[in-house]
């Protein structure tokens, strides 16, 4: 098996469906931001240093606020432009944080992130104060400055940021005075704000009225000046907590000591510089999805499938489908109209909303990844796959193991295959969303997530989770694998008694037969990884059977009182 062929065609053919670039790798996300946090540091921390070295009136370089900004400003868009395809260009702990609060980006990559922006941040501090150390402390000792002492914070400023900004309000204590701790605060969360309503407002609209998208990292960098030329006054306009962090510990080693960490004003100034951002971004990106999204003229609330940061520096690529209809509204059949007999229905993300090829492909990459030199039959990867298909039983990552390492860890195995797996656009089914639609018009739904944290963002990128009450996964009950106890979760949180609920999944081990255990009925999706030729044993297990997703109200009918207690593995297309 290979990845599916499709037609390309230009933007904008109405109709189509956008393709989105391919998720980071973990090698990708630390080059990208690394490489992107070092050279914003090396680029526009110098800019800072040179103004605060040769910057005096009269002399070639004037300490002036345009170069400050528009430098700050053109460094941004460099970063992006380098760096966007790597990982998506955060740079920015406070970008990565709010990306995460809103669904945008997995929570188990927040760390590995954050780490990488400070060390990158720090590397270009540490570059900046090889090349410029001796000059800067040779400023210091022509003014009779101690480094360490509270009059150095104005040449550590050169470095990191500080609230209130030394060079406007001196170095002196009575300078705190001049911008109280909340001011700064406030300069910080408003900045940040706007920053994230910016960056979201492109990601939003950038494929249906926005300019092309070299353009995108401009009008980033560009917004970031325009804040740099009104806050910079108050907090040096840090709006990065790496950007102040990385560079304070290279003051630290440097022997600024106090100055550095906690810094000024009992450590006041450290937190306007480092939460004021976190603040600020999640409070931009709060009010654009509640308040400016759901408003957009036209705007269909599940959105765009261009929803984080990742893709400013892509043009999309639109993939042309052929199986329009498959993609028709589902309708209720008349026999449901009236009908009262279930209450809720469970809805297996994998292979009926999404394609389970992913995990596939995440399987064999991760086998790859661990087999010696890489060396793997994938004509015989795939034998295994079909194997486990046709038994429905069993772990494929587990399989995989046995056959092609012996005496590896499969559990090591599926951690790396889970690393790999993602749920792209394009892995959405066409009768996904008119069949959830439709469902919704009369049940409760809900949905089993496994893996949990790729399909819950997948489900949110797509505007999917409007759709369910209640989102079951292994890790809500403290498991590593399917059980019964999800699915007895949901009739918990749903209040819905086992009679009175269906469960709808394409797997005989992780779909319908846990799910029968717990006492629901079952309705079988024969696709994603359902056999391709099942046994009579195996039809025989669930209460109804279905070819398409888009067959499921029709199987609830085969499923009511009066039938399931005289026919069993009823066929619905």
């Amino acid at each position: 098996m290979s990845d599916a062929t499709t037609d390309r065609a230009p933007a904008g053919i109405e109709g189509d469906e956008e393709v989105l670039p391919p998720q980071p790798t973990t090698k990708s996300i630390i080059l990208g931001e690394v490489v992107g946090s070092f050279l914003l540091s090396l680029l526009g921390i110098g800019i800072g240093i040179s103004a605060t070295l040769w910057g005096a009136p009269g002399s070639p370089w004037f300490a002036d606020i345009w170069p400050t900004a528009w430098g700050w400003a053109m460094t941004i868009a460099l970063g992006i432009y380098v760096c966007a395809t790597l990982s998506g260009a955060h740079f920015n702990p406070a970008v990565t944080i709010t990306l995460a609060v809103t669904g945008r980006h997995p929570w188990r990559l927040v760390p590995l992130y954050i780490g990488c922006q400070i060390f990158g941040w720090f590397l270009g501090a540490a570059v900046l104060m090889a090349m410029f150390g001796r000059n800067l402390f040779d400023l210091a000792d022509s003014k009779g400055i101690v480094i360490g002492s509270p009059e150095s914070t104005g040449l550590a400023a050169a470095f990191t940021t500080y609230s209130p900004n030394p060079g406007i309000a001196g170095a002196a204590a009575g300078g705190f005075t001049t911008v109280p701790f909340l001011q700064g605060l406030a300069g910080e969360v408003l900045g940040t704000a706007v920053l994230l309503l910016v960056i979201l407002s492109l990601l939003e609209t950038r494929h249906v009225n926005a300019p092309s998208a070299w353009f995108f990292p401009l009008i980033v960098g560009g917004t970031i000046g325009l804040l740099i030329m009104f806050i910079a006054p108050i907090s040096q306009a840090s709006f990065n907590p790496a950007r102040d962090i990385g560079p304070r510990i290279v003051l630290l080693l440097t022997g600024f000591g106090s100055v550095a960490f906690p810094g000024p004003n009992s450590g006041l100034s450290l937190i306007v510089t480092i939460i004021g951002p976190v603040i600020g971004g999640i409070l931009g990106a709060l009010f654009f999805d509640k308040v400016l999204r759901p408003n957009i003229p036209g705007h269909e609330t599940e959105g765009s499938h261009v929803t984080t940061i990742s893709q400013l520096a892509y043009d999309p690529t639109i993939v042309v489908r052929r199986e329009t209809l498959h993609g028709h509204a589902a309708s209720l059949p008349l026999e449901l109209v009236g009908a009262d007999h279930i209450d809720l229905v469970m809805i297996s993300a994998g292979g009926c909303i999404y394609d389970d090829d992913q995990w596939a492909l995440a399987v064999l990459k991760a086998v790859r990844q661990l087999a010696p030199a890489g060396d793997i039959d994938e004509t015989a990867f795939w034998a295994v796959y079909d194997a486990r298909r046709q038994a429905q039983s069993g772990s494929l990552s587990r399989a995989v193991a046995e056959h092609f390492l012996p005496g590896g860890d499969p559990e090591e195995l599926k951690r790396i295959a889970r690393d790999h797996f993602q749920v792209p656009a394009t892995s959405i089914y066409p009768d996904a969303h008119p069949t959830l639609a439709a469902l919704a018009t009369k049940y409760k739904l809900g949905v089993v997530a496994n893996p949990n944290e790729q399909h819950i963002a997948a489900l949110k990128r797509d505007g999917l989770m409007k759709y369910f009450a209640v989102v079951v996964h292994p890790e809500a009950d403290f498991a590593t694998t399917i059980s019964p106890r999800m699915w007895k979760h949901a009739l918990e949180e749903t209040g819905v008694q086992a009679n009175r609920a269906v469960h709808v999944g394409d797997r005989m081990d992780n779909d319908v037969r846990p799910a029968k255990q717990a006492g629901l009925h079952t309705i079988w999706l024969l696709r994603g990884e359902a056999p391709p030729s099942p046994t009579v044993e195996q039809l025989s297990e669930p209460d109804a059977i279905v070819t398409a997703f888009s067959g499921v109200p029709n199987a609830l009918v085969a499923i009511s009182p009066a039938r399931t207690s005289s026919s069993n593995g009823v066929t619905a297309t």
